[in-house]
Order: C-alpha cells, then sequence, then structure tokens
C-alpha cells in the first residue's frame, strides 16, 4: 500500500471521507488524526501570563503549596 497525507478544506471533508470509506475495504485503510481537546492543549495565551512577574519561581511554589496547607491543616508550622 502506498501513503498518503492531505490538507482539504472543511467544507468538503465530508464529501472526501464519503468517497474513501466507500472504496472497497480491501484496498484502502483510512487514519484520521486523534483530535486534540481544547482542555488538553495548552493555551497560547495563558502560558506567558506569569512570565516575568515571579522573580523566584521554586520560593513561589512553596509559598503557594504552604498557603494551601493552612487551609487544610488550620495552622501550619514549619
Amino acid at each position: 500500500m502506498q501513503k498518503i497525507t492531505i490538507n482539504i478544506n472543511p467544507s468538503i471533508y465530508e464529501h472526501i471521507m464519503f468517497f474513501l470509506q466507500n472504496l472497497p475495504k480491501n484496498l484502502v485503510h483510512i487514519e484520521e488524526p486523534k483530535k486534540v481537546s481544547p482542555l488538553t492543549q495548552p493555551s497560547k495565551k495563558a502560558f506567558g501570563i506569569l512570565k516575568g512577574k515571579i522573580k523566584d519561581p521554586i520560593a513561589w511554589q512553596r509559598e503557594i503549596r504552604e498557603e494551601s496547607d493552612r487551609d487544610i491543616y488550620g495552622t501550619f508550622e514549619k
């Protein structure tokens, strides 16, 4: 078998897929790419929100964890 990759306009996608799916199964194997959910795909907008605003990321992360522990356990002792 030969392998092809095509980029097509969304307006004709259904027509092309209908045609390919109606060819004999022993002659054509269709692999569609897995669709990535927008929730699992990182947002490019959110990527740089904190960039440059946090001078020491490790210390900031520790502080956030300590605050979370205080909320969970009431008082937090180091």
